[in-house]
This record gives structure tokens, sequence and C-alpha cells, in this order.
């Protein structure tokens, strides 16, 4: 996507948001990947691996989640430069099934659910991860027009509780500036993570580095997630 494309979405986003929810693809949906990831390719979303791990090498090595997956190499980057151990995730069944045999260990999960970012613990025998990071799911999600700030909320809620406090962080990046981003990370986000922003590449794409707070906060945001999530639920029924 040009950047002018991201600039135009962010317009109708906050300014026309009946139409960013009705152009949207279904991109919350396994079946909307699965069909994709039938033909065999490689695509990087946003910023090249390499790129992007040049700029995480500042952060705290230790057990490691790659979000959203998909088709990209990030994880065997990631793994080259010293993120060990570590595990890559996508949703579909579709992509796993064709990376499972691979060297980088690559799994089933639903980052929006915490038990299956935790299954992911139990994979690698660890208790929590150092980082987590994303170079397309966010960012992906945010292009889901109305069900954008709930599945995001959800991803940050999950990745709030299986990383390991005052030193873990979530990395991710996205063509969208903080004050288009932040809004749709949940009201709570600031409160389980300080949050930085920088730009990393011309023209800008910008790399989000979430840092989690202490474990006493980190449960209240949890508990208050919780609390909104299971109203939402009432409210379908």
């Amino acid at each position: 996507m040009s950047i002018r494309g991201r600039k135009f979405i962010d317009f109708l986003r906050y300014n026309v948001p009946f139409l960013s929810g009705s152009t949207s693809a279904p991109i919350h949906k396994t079946s909307y990947w699965d069909a994709i990831y039938q033909d065999s390719f490689v695509f990087e979303w946003g910023v090249q691996p390499k790129i992007l791990g040049d700029e995480l090498m500042g952060l705290q090595k230790g057990p490691t989640c790659v979000l959203g997956a998909g088709t990209s190499v990030l994880g065997s980057e990631l793994a080259q430069r010293g993120f060990k151990p570590l595990v890559q995730c996508d949703f579909s069944p579709e992509i796993v099934k064709k990376r499972e045999k691979e060297d980088v260990p690559f799994k089933l999960a639903d980052a929006t659910k915490t038990e299956d970012l935790k299954s992911l613990l139990a994979f690698l025998e660890v208790k929590q991860f150092q980082n987590i990071v994303d170079k397309g799911l966010i960012d992906g999600l945010y292009l889901g027009g109305e069900t954008s700030s709930l599945l995001i909320s959800d991803v940050i809620s999950s990745c709030s509780h299986v990383l390991t406090p005052n030193t873990g962080t979530l990395s991710f990046v996205s063509f969208s500036p903080p004050k288009h981003m932040v809004p749709l990370l949940g009201k709570n986000a600031p409160l389980a993570f300080k949050i930085d922003c920088r730009e990393i590449a011309d023209p800008p794409i910008y790399l989000y580095e979430m840092r989690v707070r202490e474990e006493k906060r980190r449960r209240t945001v949890h508990q208050k997630h919780q609390d909104k999530t299971r109203k939402r639920n009432q409210k379908r029924r």
C-alpha cells in the first residue's frame, strides 16, 4: 500500500467512518487468508525484515514471538540475530500447514486470544515472552473497518498478559502515525504499556515499541479488558 493510499484511509476512518467500514476486506476471517495463502509467494508488509531487524537490535534478547507471520521471513531474520528461543504464529491453518516444517517453529495461534499465546509459551517451555514482534497483523487489522478497534485492543490485551513485566516489549510496524493508530490500541493501552514511536523509513513507516509496565498494573488492565469483553458478549445475546 502506498503512503498516499494510507493517508486516504486515515482520512476516511476519522472523517467518514461508515465508508471505511463498508469498503474493508474481511481480514479478520481465516477463510480470507486461507484463500490468499493457497498460492505460493513471499510478501513483506511495510518494511523489509533486515531493516526492521536493525531497528530492533537495541531490545533485550530472550523468548520471542512473531505475530501474524504469514509468508514473511522476519522470524528467520530475528533468530539469526539472537532473538531466541523464537516461535512464529498465524491464525491461518493454510499457511501454518505450508510452513510448520521450517527450521524456525511456526504454530497456529490467534493473537486476539490470550490462551493461544500462552500455548506458544508452553511450546517454547518458557514462562513469558521478552519480545513480541509484529510486522503486519495490527496494521492489517487497522484496515478492517468497524471491527478494527475491538480486534486490535484484543491483541494488545493478549500480549500484555504474556510479556515479561517492566522489560517485555511489543514492537509493531504501521503506515499510520500515532494520532491515528494509538486511539485504536484501546483506552487501557497507555496504562499497560509505555508507548514509544519513531519513523524508520522515508516515506514514513512507523515503528511502535510498547514496553509492558509492572505486573500489578498489568493485571488491572487485563481485568478491565475482560469486563469490557464480557459486556460486549452479553449485548450480542
